[in-house]
């Protein structure tokens, strides 16, 4: 071991392993420099720590989705999907070296989304997956540099209102299933409102999952089953309506789902077509005087946040606003006439009539 003055600074020869073990040469520009680099390295050899240079890791980000894919992305039910979309993203920033990339990039990244046109709610996702990408191999210790997407805030939303239908809406509604030609629209339908399902788990219902007066829901999008009783008339409806072994519903019946909202003249916000049904269970639930809890297990959410969004429907939502507000005497009367009549004096007022 040894440090020694060179021509070009303070050169550094050191077996850290004894005699037999690797030898480490460095030169350094000052003495204090040399010191303190044997010192480390002697140290970390000392506690099993490796003590060379780390070396530069070459992978770009098409490389980590790849990783990511192989390890957790395969066993995703919608893997395919996010792969594809994550590897478009990792395109749109130049499939850049992944060591490379900084929180500044992924703002770059999000604003360059935005002006495409893309929705904030789809940018916010498109975050959540690069950062997931990143996370995930952290933890499976393939990945030690950080995440430059966890420190990107995601922007913030506006609530949106969950539209649901009227009784008059469903009525009109079932008015024009009726008329329908698709043999199956009109049970899906039935179904979805009784249950809060969801479209996809209606289609594709089996009739083995009819049973004891209940329909048990698989193959859901958290993966978890849901078993709900049926009204009697609607269960004994499903049973003679399909065969009693395989999918009770073989007719694709989106498409006159959505002809009978439009004859039916019910005006949707984008993206909840079908999705209305099941906020439509949901609300009616919650104003019907139903418990939060009781949505959270038939809606099958796994979070109570996600149900929280029905709460301030429930009759008594907020009732003690009113209960314990402070109590306010209010001097007159007014009838509808009067209170018009001293508007129309005030408004005289302004004019200078």
């Amino acid at each position: 071991m040894a440090i020694k003055k060179v021509k070009n600074g303070w050169h550094v020869d050191v077996r850290p392993n004894g005699v037999g073990g690797k030898r480490v040469r460095k030169t350094l520009p000052s003495q204090a420099k040399a010191k303190r680099f044997e010192s480390y390295v002697l140290g970390q050899a000392a506690i099993g720590e490796p003590y060379e240079p780390k070396k530069r890791d070459k992978r770009r980000l098409k490389d980590l989705i790849q990783l990511w894919y192989n390890y957790h992305g395969i066993s995703l039910k919608d893997g395919n999907r996010r792969y594809s979309q994550l590897n478009a993203l990792a395109d749109m920033m130049g499939n850049p070296l992944a060591t490379t990339i900084t929180p500044a990039d992924a703002t770059q990244l999000r604003q360059k989304r935005l002006e495409a046109g893309i929705t904030p709610n789809t940018v916010n996702h498109d975050q959540a997956h690069l950062r997931a990408v990143f996370n995930k191999l952290i933890k499976l210790d393939e990945w030690s540099d950080g995440n430059p997407f966890a420190k990107v805030q995601p922007l913030r939303l506006n609530e949106k209102e969950l539209s649901y239908l009227t009784p008059e809406d469903i009525s009109a509604l079932f008015k024009a299933l009726d008329e329908s030609n698709n043999p199956d629209v009109r049970l899906i339908t039935h179904l979805c409102l009784v249950t809060g399902a969801r479209w996809s788990e209606a289609q594709y219902l089996r009739a083995e999952m009819l049973r004891n007066g209940r329909v048990t829901f698989t193959g859901t999008k958290n993966g978890r089953n849901r078993t709900i009783p049926l009204p009697q008339e609607l269960y004994q409806a499903l049973l003679a309506h399909g065969p009693r072994i395989g999918r009770l519903f073989p007719n694709p019946a989106y498409k006159a789902f959505s002809t009978a909202i439009l004859k039916a003249g019910i005006t949707l916000p984008t993206g909840q077509r079908t999705h209305v049904l099941r906020h439509t269970f949901a609300s009616h639930f919650m104003m019907n005087g139903g418990d939060v809890l009781t949505l959270q297990k038939i809606l099958g959410h796994q979070t109570i946040s996600m149900t929280m969004r029905y709460a301030h429907l429930s009759p008594d939502h907020l009732a003690d606003a009113i209960k314990y507000a402070p109590k306010i005497t209010v001097d007159k009367k007014w009838t509808q006439e009067e209170f018009q009549e001293e508007k129309t004096g005030i408004s005289d007022i302004k004019k200078g009539t």
